[in-house]
């Protein structure tokens, strides 16, 4: 009984984690769009990446200021992005914060309606695991 209501606990804290992890995610990425310090140079998408559920996200190759190459991603979705081989506009964050915005769109990382739901799972499993004490 005590170990059910352990592992009740351990989720309720993991999923309350990974909510207050994507919502901070988001924020970050919503501060650097509205800071205007964003950088903005040309890239050239150099992959392809698919998802199970059969989404696809281009992957820009672009040198920042300092010489630097990155990769960003764009957002997954049901057709190609940005085909290889095609140049895309990339903004991006000089400090590093944030994820680099491609063609103006954030790539999706953390969604706050994603964490409310991780923190409604963490409040069901808490609730079950306070239950059955």
């Amino acid at each position: 009984m005590i170990l059910l209501v352990a592992l009740f606990s351990a989720s309720a804290l993991a999923a309350a984690a990974y909510g207050a992890y994507l919502a901070h995610l988001r924020w970050r990425q919503e501060m650097f769009i509205r800071s205007g310090r964003a950088e903005f140079t040309k890239g050239v998408c150099v992959n392809l990446r698919w998802t199970s559920g059969r989404l696809v996200a281009s992957g820009i190759r672009y040198t920042d200021k300092q010489g630097r190459k990155h990769v960003a991603w764009t957002r997954s979705e049901r057709t190609i992005p940005v085909a290889v081989g095609r140049a895309a506009e990339v903004q991006y964050d000089p400090e590093g914060k944030a994820s680099a915005l491609i063609n103006g769109v954030a790539d999706g990382t953390g969604s706050y309606g994603f964490a409310a739901g991780c923190f409604a799972l963490s409040a069901i499993l808490l609730f079950n695991g306070i239950r059955l004490i």
